[in-house]
């Protein structure tokens, strides 16, 4: 038979070394004479830090001055001025008195601002009884402005036409024109005025047709003609009349000289 296969034995693991206890430090002992202990060096002074840089102009400002009394009156001033100029209104403006100004305005024919005073009532629930009289100031108003739109624009009508008619020297159709407009709206200063205009322009044209006569040696038709402007009573034509009833007179003095001898 073989022989048997040796083993080899276990190799134990290493046994660590005890670590040994820390000894406390021995004690000095004490000195019985501290004058002979040598004494030790003193120690170096800690070196003073540098001294700080100063720090550029530029990066520190200036101090401010302080604000004098009279700056602080002056904005004091001015801050009591704008609030004068801006403060609000004392009190508000009653019903009433809105009433009152959006009237005036319709009265002055501005039915535009009236009419928007208007409507700020309706929106501020205005009493009914102060709308319903807005409200038929405005009626009236819009009426009477219209009218006086309508006259406003048949009276530039007018005097195109009536200055037409006396340039073609045609003062009868001028006055005529002039009576219709006055029949529909009536008179006013300057109607008048016009009217005064075609009068003189009437009374000239009677005595235009007596020089004629005149002329002619017809006294029946330069009395006739004398009469007619006489009815017109304008002053600025007296002196031109006068001095045709002077001629007047006259032609009848030799009419009556001429009729003598056959007598």
């Amino acid at each position: 038979m073989p022989p048997p296969v040796p083993v080899a034995a276990p190799v134990p693991a290493p046994i660590p070394a005890p670590i040994p206890a820390p000894q406390p430090a021995p004690k000095p002992a004490p000195d019985p004479d501290p004058a002979s202990k040598p004494v030790a060096p003193a120690a170096p002074a800690p070196a003073k830090p540098p001294p700080a840089k100063p720090a550029a102009r530029g990066s520190v400002p200036p101090p401010r001055p302080p604000v004098r009394l009279r700056t602080w009156i002056a904005a004091a001033v001015v801050l009591t001025g704008i609030w004068f100029f801006n403060k609000p209104a004392d009190k508000p403006a009653s019903v009433a008195e809105q009433v009152e100004a959006a009237t005036a305005l319709a009265a002055q024919c501005d039915l535009d601002g009236a009419r928007s005073a208007l409507a700020v009532l309706k929106s501020a629930k205005a009493p009914a009884a102060q709308i319903k009289r807005l409200q038929a100031s405005i009626t009236k108003s819009a009426a009477a402005c219209d009218r006086q739109q309508q006259r406003a624009q048949a009276w530039t009508t007018l005097q195109g036409s009536v200055k037409q008619a006396l340039d073609a020297g045609e003062p009868e159709l001028a006055a005529t024109r002039l009576a219709i407009y006055v029949k529909r709206w009536g008179d006013d200063p300057d109607s008048l005025e016009l009217d005064a205009k075609v009068k003189v322009a009437q009374a000239s044209a009677q005595l235009d047709t007596a020089d004629a006569c005149l002329a002619r040696g017809d006294r029946v038709c330069l009395e006739s003609s004398l009469i007619a402007a006489e009815r017109y009573k304008r002053p600025e034509l007296a002196a031109r009349t006068q001095a045709l009833r002077a001629s007047l007179s006259q032609l009848l003095e030799r009419s009556l000289l001429d009729a003598a001898p056959g007598q």
